[in-house]
């Protein structure tokens, strides 16, 4: 039995050895981006792999998504217009070494890189403020966010706008059987958004992925619709970068009207000390940067490939950009960006209603740059081209 185990490891050291993987930069410079490739065979989960480029030797942990589907930091700069090929090799992994850490709590998940916090889920209700009423409990969002120095660059429950909540989504306007539903101001009392089950967490060599569910109902007709988020962590610590995707079905035998509006989608509400209704927190007003170069309120109903939020907090410039994708509706969306609060949406029902119809779903996904200091606009171009023309990986 020994002697054909070990035959077994042989071959498939051998077999997966044989694989190689060929990176194409396409039209950018490449480096130190997250790069996917499709396996042309799947591969055992409960073996580790690295990745070793053919020429230099170099070396890079690499991680399974599933079975059919690798992730791997890439190691060195690709040029624009060249190639890297590396071999898949299986190696030994140690989990407590893994550099994104998920920490289940009772009120939610923690998130940490290499040892320092970058952000909460809140899976339990949280609670408002002790003056302001008990229909403002939410759950289902993210706050807070960290910047990699500690900053917390979003607000829960903020003056001036309680139902507003760090990460969140939730639409507006909308129209289902007739009657009018709002999941995102608590305070009209037509609809909410919860948190229901968290799915699946992952940790490995390369990133962590959770998985969680999330529920719309309208206090008239109950739940309308199930989002999935599928968060992926990455282990980069002199910024932060981590991508969301979501996916909304439509539980019913209706169609849900999103109808044209000013605002709605993919929120954030920026720090405490951006606000000018927090009387006891506020500092300064935040500043907006979009792709486009619109910058602060201007920057309101314009389309934007990218929006970059930042501003002083504690005596020192931090900030997030967040980046639409070309497989979103509408893309480049537009964006809602308040006049006077710290807070922005990419809100597609701006150009006209749609709707999710029964058994239908809505995909939108976008990835997230969270940085100390400002940031030059080469640097999120860069950052943008990885996510929305990214570096080609095929098997050979």
């Amino acid at each position: 039995m020994k002697v054909i185990s070990l035959l077994l490891i042989v071959f498939f050291t051998v077999s997966v050895s044989a694989e190689t993987i060929e990176v194409a930069a396409g039209a950018y410079e490449r480096f130190n981006t997250p790069i996917t490739v499709r396996l042309n065979k799947p591969l055992p989960a409960h073996t580790g792999y690295q990745v070793v480029n053919t020429a230099t030797g170099i070396t890079a942990p690499a991680q399974l998504l599933d079975s059919n589907t690798l992730v791997f930091i890439l190691p060195e700069k690709i040029l624009p217009g060249n190639k890297a090929r590396y071999r898949l090799k299986p190696v030994a992994v140690d989990p407590s070494k893994y550099p994104v850490k998920v920490e289940q709590e009772p009120a939610g998940l923690m998130v940490l890189v290499k040892g320092q916090p970058l952000l909460f889920y809140h899976t339990k209700e949280a609670s408002p403020p002790a003056d302001s009423p008990a229909y403002y409990s939410r759950s289902g969002f993210i706050h807070p966010l960290f910047s990699p120095n500690g900053k917390i660059l979003t607000d829960d429950f903020p003056a001036g706008h309680t139902h507003q909540h760090g990460i969140f989504h939730a639409w507006v306007n909308t129209s289902f059987k007739k009657s009018f539903v709002d999941f995102w101001n608590q305070h009209i009392k037509t609809g909410n958004v919860e948190h229901l089950e968290v799915l699946r967490v992952v940790e490995g060599p390369v990133l962590a992925e959770v998985q969680l569910l999330l529920r719309y109902t309208s206090f008239q007709h109950g739940e309308i619709l199930r989002e999935k988020w599928t968060l992926r962590f990455y282990p980069y610590n002199r910024h932060y970068l981590f991508d969301c995707y979501l996916e909304q079905v439509n539980t019913t035998p209706d169609t849900l009207y999103l109808n044209k509006y000013h605002y709605g989608g993919m929120a954030l509400r920026g720090s405490r000390q951006w606000n000018p209704a927090d009387s006891l927190h506020y500092k300064t007003n935040w500043h907006v940067l979009t792709s486009e170069g619109a910058r602060d309120a201007d920057a309101n109903h314009t389309h934007a490939r990218w929006v970059d939020a930042y501003g002083i907090i504690d005596g020192a410039v931090a900030g997030v950009t967040v980046y639409d994708h070309p497989s979103n509706f509408r893309y480049p969306q537009p964006v809602r960006v308040h006049p006077s609060m710290p807070y922005w949406v990419y809100a597609p029902m701006v150009d006209g209603a749609f709707t999710i119809n029964p058994g239908g779903t809505y995909r939108a996904q976008y990835r997230y740059f969270v940085h100390d200091g400002t940031t030059d606009k080469r640097t999120l171009e860069a950052i943008a081209a990885d996510w929305t023309e990214p570096a080609v990986a095929t098997m050979q």
